[in-house]
């Protein structure tokens, strides 16, 4: 099965980027579960955890589905990289299910788009550090990414480039 899952920094196009690969593609997409869990309220290590098992559950039942190809509008990768910035080290259950993940291929946004405020956003200064996190993160597990960068139709095609070999069956 194929797998891509965007992965990225607050406001840099993630969730649009997974809507037109999947429409491209004609492949399901899963969501971001945090944006059902959180309302702008503050929140704690529990809260991210919930929203981690969610996203993990509803992961799994995408995956179960039947469904040839994916794409994912997060995984655990997001929560470790939140989880370290909001709370320290995560915990030893994040990274054994983080580590547990099925391959799949990264498509890191670059934060070159404007930034857009929404309430669940926090960190608007914050684009370009959290982005090397991201990279640290794929680059120190060995897990295969590509970034994506550029605006409009130009960033939509860089996407589908580096997605195509992991959601065309051969």
């Amino acid at each position: 099965m194929g797998i891509v899952c965007v992965v990225g920094a607050e406001s840099s196009g993630k969730t649009t980027l997974c809507r037109r690969l999947a429409a491209h593609f004609q492949v399901p997409w899963l969501p971001e579960y945090a944006r059902e869990h959180l309302d702008g309220s503050p929140y704690d290590e529990d809260d991210v955890a919930a929203i981690a098992h969610e996203q993990r559950r509803r992961e799994t039942a995408l995956l179960a589905s039947g469904a040839k190809a994916v794409v994912l509008d997060t995984d655990l990768a997001v929560i470790w990289v939140w989880w370290r910035v909001k709370f320290g080290p995560p915990p030893a259950w994040l990274r054994d299910a983080f580590q547990a993940q099925p391959a799949r291929l990264y498509l890191l946004c670059k934060p070159d788009l404007p930034w857009q405020p929404d309430p669940l956003r926090e960190s608007p200064g914050e684009r370009w550090r959290l982005h090397r996190r991201y990279r640290a993160l794929l680059t120190t597990q060995e897990l295969p990414f590509a970034e994506v960068a550029g605006r409009g139709a130009a960033r939509v095609e860089a996407a589908i480039a580096a997605a195509t070999p992991h959601l065309m069956p051969p």
